[in-house]
């Protein structure tokens, strides 16, 4: 299992694992706003966003903590994730207003890709430079 990790640029996945929540969240309520006119309803899918939710989490604390133990050790993509991730929850959780849910999760996706491309970046300067 540990090989399939070693393989695998956990980086690159979260990334992808973070924009198609940002997508989900963007492009939900525009789908809930033209059903109706189609004479469909749905309610929101919790259960989806809790997957999303789940997978950006597990991918990311593997990808991060991979990068740190085994190759930077720079702590700055793990803040930004552990910061993104709290906004991410924050707007899903804890607003009022979609105005600012959105924006949150917005930030909080933009965040953790960003702590993804960090990480990228940390490794493959220890690669180059050999301080792995």
């Amino acid at each position: 299992m540990e090989n399939i990790f070693r393989r695998m640029n956990l980086d690159t996945i979260g990334i992808g694992a973070s924009m198609i929540c940002a997508v989900h969240c963007a492009l939900l309520p525009l789908l809930f706003a033209a059903l109706p006119l189609l004479g469909m309803e749905i309610t929101e899918n919790t259960v989806l966003e809790y997957c999303l939710l789940l997978l950006s989490f597990g991918i990311g604390v593997l990808a991060l903590g991979q990068g740190y133990l085994r190759h930077h050790r720079r702590l700055s993509p793990l803040w930004l994730f552990v910061s993104g991730f709290a906004l991410l929850l924050a707007g899903h959780f804890w607003t009022e207003t979609a105005a600012w849910e959105y924006t949150l999760i917005c930030i909080g996706a933009g965040a953790i890709v960003g702590a993804h491309l960090l990480n990228q970046r940390h490794r493959r300067y220890c690669r180059i430079h050999k301080h792995h």
